[in-house]
């Protein structure tokens, strides 16, 4: 008579646990990489948004740096620029421009004296007041696309400048 104890198990009702296992963990990593491509998504969005907002506000800038310039040439009144979207090493215009509005320079308060030994390197001396004229713009730069707007205002200075009115040679 053969007796004996056997300690094999049944491994019957343990049929499809690892694979119920298996499924689970999947389910787990694909909902977690379907979560990291919607944030990296939303990141990108994010992100093309603030470039935009970035651009728009350099054109603006752009628009304070024009001002100044016509500053100098005594050019005051207001004027459009029309900023080109460029992208790529070709830099070839895509897409909708930015429009850039600048005001008119307007003076503002009275020019403030200087003398003539102390401002530019000595300009002017003797007895002819020289003096620095301020002046104010406002600027507005508008991308219609992405519904950017951005709005800077500057007082710049010109000068030094003769404060007294130059005399007609001809009188």
């Amino acid at each position: 008579m053969k007796v004996g104890i056997s300690y094999r198990r049944d491994r019957y009702g343990e049929r499809g646990v690892a694979m119920f296992v298996a499924l689970i963990l999947i389910s787990i990593l694909t909902m977690l990489a379907f979560g990291l491509i919607v944030r990296s998504l939303y990141a990108s969005r994010i992100a093309g948004l603030e470039r935009w907002s970035a651009k728009t506000f350099y054109a603006a800038d752009s628009g304070v740096a024009a001002a100044r310039v016509r500053l100098r040439i005594q050019q005051t009144g207001a004027f459009e620029l029309v900023v080109a979207d460029r992208r790529g090493p070709n830099a070839r215009p895509t897409g909708t421009p930015i429009r850039v509005n600048t005001g008119a320079l307007r003076l503002v308060g009275p020019p403030r004296q200087e003398l003539g030994s102390q401002v530019g390197g000595g300009q002017g001396g003797g007895a002819e007041p020289l003096g620095l004229l301020f002046y104010r713009t406002h600027v507005e730069a508008r991308h219609a696309l992405s519904k950017n707007h951005r709005e800077l205002s500057a007082v710049m200075s010109i000068g030094p400048v003769p404060l007294s009115e130059p005399q007609d040679p001809h009188r």
